[in-house]
């Protein structure tokens, strides 16, 4: 709920700069608006309108296209982690062990994991101020991990645990509010398997909630954005608050937790190439309920203890500072980005983020 109330909270507050900059008798116009006075030909966009290719790169920044024109994007998105982590402490290996005194009681000890997804998105103008858009998604997760038996035995290396598949699909349709602000809401499907199964110490199990490939419910994703463009079209700033809603529990008996996600971007144009700067915050709460198959792993005689296993060592806080830059030529776009976190706080045990890279490519018609 108070994720909720601080999503309400900003999403006035970009009302508010909204109306103040259209209160300012300035000529700037957002990035999609530069689309518009290009007379919707890709071969006359100026350096407002190629703004749009960014920072899109990164976290999904939603914009409205012109009536019948289509965007056509494929995203790599890859995040690192390594280490463990307890609210915002680091956490050494030698402090988890299983029945040996030590203040994390585990035999399964995570140490670092790799998250690749490939996003391929399509959106489509209806009218100038309607865009529609549908999102894939195909995952690939690898984690590390150590057992350690207690008894004073040495921790051994486990095979890398693997899962792989398609994850959910978002339908979301997009309205531009004013010349200053879009509005969108996006329906999360349920497409992404739960049901994702490992092996640990020679037993098949049902795959920690981290290794699944979705959440399992239909879930609600309402956004507001704001967009600025300096009136010699080289400089464009913004912000967006997205909220993530999980309707209800899934068939494995858990939902994921609710999410709000802020962030916000100042970029610079330099004839066809851009580059920006970024920060993205995310809260994220603690999984409600539990998978009974999961909950096996955490059997002290017939399971493998591992703390990714448990929901309440799920959430948290994280600011991440981003950069990123791009180019784009005629109709095809290019680009990078790459950020650490400023700041992590996490709830109970888990792995810590290390760094992450998107890169991408648009190409419109």
């Amino acid at each position: 709920m108070k994720r909720f109330i601080l999503f309400v909270i900003m999403c006035l507050l970009l009302n508010w700069a909204a109306a103040g900059a259209a209160d300012m008798d300035t000529d700037a116009q957002p990035c999609h608006e530069g689309h518009e006075h290009a007379g919707h030909s890709m071969d006359n966009m100026g350096a407002g309108a190629q703004l749009l290719y960014n920072p899109a790169f990164g976290d999904d920044i939603y914009h409205t296209h012109p009536a019948g024109m289509w965007m056509v994007n494929y995203k790599y998105m890859y995040t690192n982690m390594s280490g463990l982590r307890s609210g915002s402490n680091n956490v050494d290996t030698n402090s988890v062990g299983w029945n040996s005194n030590k203040p994390y009681n585990y035999m399964m000890i995570p140490t670092g994991m790799t998250m690749n997804m490939h996003m391929f998105m399509v959106m489509y103008g209806v009218t100038d101020r309607l865009t529609l858009m549908g999102m894939a998604n195909y995952q690939a997760n690898n984690m590390e991990m150590l057992m350690n038996m207690g008894m004073g035995r040495p921790y051994m290396s486990q095979p890398v645990m693997r899962t792989e598949g398609f994850g959910d699909t978002e339908l979301r349709g997009i309205y531009k509010i004013n010349k200053y602000l879009v509005g969108s809401l996006g329906l999360s499907l349920p497409t992404g398997s739960i049901k994702q199964t490992a092996p640990m110490m020679g037993m098949e199990f049902r795959a920690p909630y981290d290794m699944q490939l979705g959440s399992g419910t239909y879930d609600l994703k309402p956004a507001l954005t704001y967009n600025g463009l300096s009136g010699d079209a080289k400089w464009n700033w913004g912000g967006q608050a997205m909220y993530t809603y999980h309707i209800s529990k899934n068939d494995g008996g858990y939902s994921l937790g609710d999410s709000l996600k802020l962030t916000s971007w100042v970029q610079r144009a330099f004839g066809p190439a851009a580059t920006w700067l970024r920060l993205a915050f995310n809260d994220t709460g603690r999984i409600r309920g539990q998978d009974s198959e999961i909950q096996k792993i955490l059997d002290p005689v017939t399971g493998a203890p591992s703390p990714d296993a448990d929901p309440r060592n799920y959430g948290g806080r994280r600011l991440d500072g981003l950069v990123g830059a791009s180019i784009h030529t005629g109709r095809l776009g290019f680009g990078v980005e790459g950020g650490i976190p400023i700041y992590q706080y996490v709830n109970g045990l888990q792995l810590k983020t290390s760094w992450i890279l998107n890169a991408g490519i648009q190409v419109m018609f």
